[in-house]
């Protein structure tokens, strides 16, 4: 069988059933939106990490070093920030190739120098290589969580409520000008320096308010099969309430805006569900301004898989058809 026949999840199942956890201070381990490991009584380590390659995440006729460097770090803080946790640590490991100006690494340092601070991210080491062909950078994150307060994709059970903070669909719609010669305006810098919601996420573990979370990297579609897999149950979502931003409803694109809600991806935003009996504390939390979230659907049993409502309050079946490697 070739990798392309596999596909990206496939191949991620396989290596996951072939390194089973031994050790119990492991938490959770491959599949979530980061591993969890109990270091003391009562914390929990957190670790990440993610792969930019030129060619396949970035092309650099759209985006600058410094952006990339940001959004280099920043795709991780969201997956920190998808655990309910707080980021801390990162390690930058970067391959390159010699006709990388210096000046242009000092751009690129200087992105993930800027979001460092930001976040109050400190820098403790890394790697550097030389690269044949492509840039590539990889950025391991280690952040912390209270042992109680993990957030994973695994808890979602029927009847809970399914959530999602701010708009979807913007980024991918902004490459999609940056790739029509556009190159400012909303869109565009959604796609070029997403925005991770820690704060959302550290909120709603403190409070113990989701009972399952990931961040929407892969298009709602995709990350809400990934919950429904981890916690098997199916869900049902409706279109006419997935939040989209006036910016995309306004752009004069390809596909419809829906489409990039679902399948677009890189919008980072969190997708979580809420159990019956916390759904007033979130929409208290909504109405006070503490939280950016908006209920587009329902948790249901596994066997009616993943459903979407149309306008009409037609059912379809909802395919995971956000981004895949290997395909």
């Amino acid at each position: 069988m070739k990798l392309s026949e596999l596909g990206e999840i496939g191949f991620l199942k396989k290596i996951e059933a072939s390194l089973p956890l031994s050790d119990k201070s492991v938490l959770l381990g491959i599949g979530d939106d980061a591993a969890a490991v109990r270091v003391s009584r009562g914390k929990t380590l957190l670790s990440t990490t993610d792969l930019l390659t030129e060619g396949i995440h970035f092309d650099l006729k759209y985006i600058s070093f410094y952006q990339l460097g940001a959004k280099a770090l920043l795709v991780n803080i969201s997956d920190i920030a998808a655990m309910g946790g707080i980021p801390r640590y990162a390690l930058i490991v970067i391959a390159v190739p010699d006709n990388i100006k210096v000046a242009e690494l000092n751009e690129l340092y200087r992105g993930i120098k800027k979001t460092a601070s930001s976040y109050k991210v400190s820098i403790i080491g890394g790697d550097t290589s030389g690269s044949k062909n492509s840039l590539t950078i990889n950025i391991t994150l280690l952040g912390e969580a209270k042992q109680g307060n993990i957030v994973s994709r695994g808890g979602a059970r029927p009847g809970d409520k399914i959530f999602v903070t701010g708009t979807l669909g913007d980024s991918s719609a902004g490459l999609e000008l940056l790739k029509k010669g556009k190159r400012s305006g909303y869109l565009i810098q959604r796609h070029l320096l997403p925005a991770p919601r820690v704060k959302e996420g550290v909120f709603l573990s403190k409070n113990r308010l989701a009972a399952s979370m990931i961040d929407v990297s892969d298009g709602l579609a995709t990350d809400l099969n990934h919950i429904c897999e981890q916690s098997k149950v199916g869900a049902i979502i409706y279109e006419d309430k997935i939040p989209l931003s006036k910016e995309l409803k306004k752009a004069k694109l390809k596909k419809s805006p829906l489409n990039y809600a679902l399948s677009g991806g890189e919008d980072y935003e969190l997708l979580f569900t809420v159990k019956a009996s916390y759904i007033k504390k979130v929409y208290n939390a909504i109405s006070k301004g503490r939280l950016s979230a908006t209920m587009i659907g329902e948790i249901t049993e596994m066997k009616k898989g993943m459903l979407i409502v149309d306008g009409k309050g037609q059912k379809m079946p909802l395919l995971p058809t956000g981004f895949n490697h290997f395909r």
